[in-house]
């Protein structure tokens, strides 16, 4: 049993995506057995491949601490969207277990409709005065230690919009040269209660996988990124489902919760991935 509970949290962390369509094929109290074994930084990935409603039925089978934990991890954007989706007692419960700090982002993010870009905000983005230093800066980006961090956003007092700044701009400045001299005003920021349909029309997506978002007097609230775009045009106008062979990966997952070493080899080589792809092509 060990060997295979070893094995289901390899294909977890290597292969997020199938791991979330076999989770979601199987009933809710079982998929949340599984869940409850991985630690919130292996749980994330996969939650984020579910639809909204299927990460939030599968965490309500989890005690409030622990679904919060992975909420925590998953993200301001997916969280948001689980949050959304639970049930209301479930979204009490979960929210009380939530950080304080997120809290009253989360809460205003869920009084927004799904078609407005309210809803679909990130917050946890680099943000720092136009005064400050490009030291200052660095600190940040290495506190934050986020590979996706490629803006910094600048704010003027009371927290309004002043512009961004490329964070590899930063390596060539001078450590004591304020932010203001880098800032980019070029990129504009996005209307919180904007159409996500209007939204993705515009020329920006070319140039920037994120956008500021900003409330009516000019706060800057957070961004849009183009994952949560895309995310947010499928819950408003949802696609057909998916072709891949699920059951298959389902049957292959079950299989991998009572295998041995060998297939432990085989999944950590990712061999489990070309059969999938092989199959689907075929059809």
């Amino acid at each position: 049993m060990a060997d295979g509970l070893l094995l289901a949290t390899a294909f977890a962390e290597h292969e997020p995506e199938s791991a979330a369509h076999v989770l979601e094929e199987m009933p809710a109290e079982k998929a949340a057995l599984f869940l409850e074994r991985l630690p919130p930084r292996l749980a994330a990935p996969v939650l984020r491949e579910m639809t909204p409603g299927s990460a939030a039925r599968r965490l309500g089978h989890l005690s409030p601490r622990q679904a919060a934990e992975m909420l925590e991890a998953i993200g301001s954007r997916g969280c948001v969207a689980v949050l959304r989706a639970s049930a209301p007692d479930t979204r009490r419960a979960l929210i009380a277990e939530l950080p304080s700090r997120l809290v009253q982002h989360y809460r205003r993010s869920l009084a927004y409709t799904l078609d407005t870009v309210g809803a679909w905000i990130e917050y946890d983005v680099p943000m720092l005065p136009a005064q400050r230093s490009v030291a200052d800066a660095r600190a940040l980006l290495r506190l934050r230690n986020r590979a996706d961090d490629g803006l910094l956003f600048l704010v003027r007092a009371g927290q309004v919009y002043a512009g961004v700044v490329q964070t590899p701009a930063l390596l060539h400045a001078a450590s004591d040269a304020p932010l203001s001299r880098l800032v980019d005003r070029r990129v504009r920021a996005v209307s919180d209660g904007a159409d996500v349909d209007d939204v993705q029309h515009l020329d920006d997506w070319d140039e920037r996988s994120m956008l500021p978002v900003t409330a009516p007097d000019g706060t800057l609230l957070g961004a849009l990124s183009r994952a949560g775009l895309r995310r947010a045009l499928h819950s408003v106008y949802p696609q057909a489902p998916s072709a891949q062979p699920e059951s298959l990966l389902a049957h292959l997952f079950l299989a991998y919760l009572g295998a041995g070493s060998e297939l432990l080899r085989l999944l950590i080589g990712r061999g489990a991935s070309a059969p999938i792809a092989r199959s689907s092509d075929e059809h």
